[in-house]
């Protein structure tokens, strides 16, 4: 996919289809924002690297590079609630 839309021929129609996955990711997470607490400003780029985890599973089925960063976005996610919910239960999101 990436290949398509770095090729000369449709590097314009690539950047228009991106802008559109970031502005609908920018949506997700502003719709979590007040169910987590976190700032959406933090959890859009979390969203990209989950997408960005699932597609590259799916398309090499490397599941330990998908089960590493799901690691890495649980133990974010967890940081990340501790410091914007001081009442968030430790645990609630590794667990």
């Amino acid at each position: 996919m990436y290949q398509v839309y770095t090729h000369p021929k449709y590097r314009e129609h690539g950047k228009e289809f991106f802008k559109g996955v970031e502005a609908r990711y920018a949506a997700y997470a502003k719709s979590l924002e007040d169910k987590l607490g976190i700032p959406h400003e933090k959890l859009t780029p979390l969203i990209c690297i989950f997408v960005r985890a699932c597609v590259h599973y799916a398309l090499f089925e490397d599941e330990d590079h998908l089960k590493s960063q799901i690691n890495v976005l649980k133990e974010t996610l967890e940081l990340f609630m501790a410091k914007y919910d001081p009442n968030a239960a430790p645990g609630a999101v590794t667990e």
